[in-house]
């Protein structure tokens, strides 16, 4: 007996699929998310934008992808990451999208806001902010 599938049913679960598929590759939320979770910049800085605005509790200031390394490297050195928890995620419109989050270091929580923009086939970080929560 032979087992036959109609070709509608192909064709949908392909294109679901496919649709998944990209919607994974495009979306870098879970990448950014696994790379706060490390304290990986290396991981993180695939995803910054030419200039790259941080926002730490002593200063904010924008950077370039290089500089921006330097310091987010410096502040993960300074405050080594227990854990990342996202809260929330959404879409600001035109192509922009953000996350929020709980960075969990050994010296202390910073409240975590990352804000991607559409740019050509990809998205790039354009803005990071990490806020020292009162405890």
């Amino acid at each position: 007996m032979e087992f036959i599938i109609p070709i509608k049913t192909v064709g949908k679960a392909l294109l679901i699929s496919g649709l998944l598929m990209s919607f994974t590759v495009m979306n870098p939320f879970n990448n950014v998310v696994s790379a706060l979770k490390k304290g990986n910049v290396d991981e993180l800085s695939h995803y910054f934008d030419n200039m790259v605005e941080i926002t730490l509790p002593a200063n904010a200031n924008s950077y370039s992808k290089s500089q921006a390394m330097v310091i987010l490297k410096e502040f993960f050195a300074n405050n080594p990451v227990k854990n990342f928890r996202l809260i929330h995620k959404g879409n600001s419109g035109e192509g922009s999208s953000f996350g929020i989050g709980n960075l969990e270091t050994e010296k202390g929580i910073y409240r975590t806001t990352f804000f991607f923009r559409e740019k050509g086939d990809s998205f790039v970080i354009q803005e990071l902010r990490f806020e020292r929560k009162k405890e």
